[in-house]
């Protein structure tokens, strides 16, 4: 049988169901190219257009013997299942998608909670030592560190030279450091 034989699609049709080779490579070097454009229309994407094509084609090919399509739409029923593999790509990447945004706001909810009972854990260590700071040495660290005061201000308000204000912050950082550093580095 010669290939302009295969231009009615209802002989075209008859020969696939008997699994001609010859009549499937007519339909597939027919329409490989409209197809691969059409896909590659709807999807932006080149590779993913021969890769639905391929899909549409290997789908033909297997569903041969159970085609039933009239009045020359071949072309129309081809097209129209090539359309359905790309809507059932696209489900599926949008299905991974959610799946994996999903699964990154529980990494971001998990990360935030250690985060924060860690946070909380080490700003209470903090707060205990600082508690057990010699009384004038914690009223410096606490005027200078958590009020934001300058040490002349200090000086001023605790009635002590600034050399003294220096030194009682300088005691105070290096027991937080000694005490608290097995806890933040």
């Amino acid at each position: 049988m010669d290939n302009n034989s295969y231009k009615d699609d209802k002989l075209l049709i008859e020969e696939l169901k008997k699994g001609s080779e010859v009549a499937y490579d007519y339909f597939f070097r027919s329409y490989h190219k409209q197809l691969c454009n059409y896909i590659l229309a709807i999807s932006g994407n080149s590779k993913l257009a021969e890769e639905i094509a391929q899909q549409a084609f290997i789908k033909i090919w297997d569903k041969r013997a159970t085609l039933s399509i009239k009045n020359n739409g071949l072309k129309k029923y081809f097209f129209k299942m090539a359309y359905n593999l790309f809507i059932d790509y696209k489900r599926k990447v949008k299905k991974e998608f959610k799946l994996l945004e999903h699964l990154k706001q529980e990494a971001y909810s998990d990360i935030v909670a250690i985060d924060f009972n860690q946070f909380e854990h080490k700003l209470k260590l903090v707060e205990t030592e600082i508690e057990n700071l010699p009384d004038q040495c914690k009223k410096v660290f606490v005027m200078g560190k958590k009020e934001g005061l300058k040490y002349q201000e200090i000086s001023e308000k605790l009635d002590i030279s600034i050399k003294t204000v220096e030194v009682h912050m300088s005691k105070a950082l290096k027991r937080l450091r000694t005490q608290l550093s097995p806890f933040f580095f």
